[in-house]
């Protein structure tokens, strides 16, 4: 009996444990216009071409679009190009981006984009079972940014619960 309630308990922890909050990984704030969602930045350790990169997101209430901004450490200046956000069920291009700052370090260059979508596509590619991928290019260089499959595993659960927290506060 003692092993049961030790196996029970057992169980219980590890589930626990493996269940995954969007406690900690948004912001939510009541505005004059209705709610602001801000979805903290996330950095992605698989990347292609790029040293470093991470983004985060800023749902409104009152609009049909995402802001999508997202940083990255490159090795060159050139223009982003042609970006587009991919997944096993297809490629959503992005026709509305532009950079927000592009900052002189060391050894490479730190640049931030904003681009928006439009909370459908947002919505399909975080219900995608494979994580989604950033690319666009600078220049001759071609460029990626995606989850590892299991960073992935753990973030789309709790991204998929903020979308749905912030339809059910429209």
């Amino acid at each position: 009996m003692k092993r049961l309630i030790a196996l029970v308990i057992f169980i219980a922890t590890l589930g626990l444990a493996q269940a995954q909050s969007a406690q900690g990984r948004y912001s939510s704030f009541r505005t004059k216009d209705g709610m602001l969602f801000f979805i903290h930045p996330q950095k992605l350790k698989d990347i292609s071409g790029i040293k470093r990169f991470e983004y985060d997101m800023t749902l409104l209430s009152w609009t049909d679009s995402v802001t999508v901004n997202f940083s990255f450490e490159s090795s060159s200046l050139d223009p982003v190009t042609d970006l587009e956000l991919t997944t096993a069920s297809g490629t959503t291009p992005c026709d509305c981006f532009s950079p927000l700052f592009v900052d002189a370090k060391k050894h490479h260059y730190e640049i931030r984009i904003t681009s928006r979508f439009s909370f459908a596509e947002i919505k399909k590619i975080f219900a995608s079972e494979t994580p989604p991928r950033f690319s666009f290019r600078q220049g001759n260089l071609n460029e990626s940014a995606t989850y590892t499959p299991k960073a992935w595993t753990t973030d789309k659960k709790r991204l998929n619960d903020i979308l749905t927290l912030f339809l059910l506060s429209k």
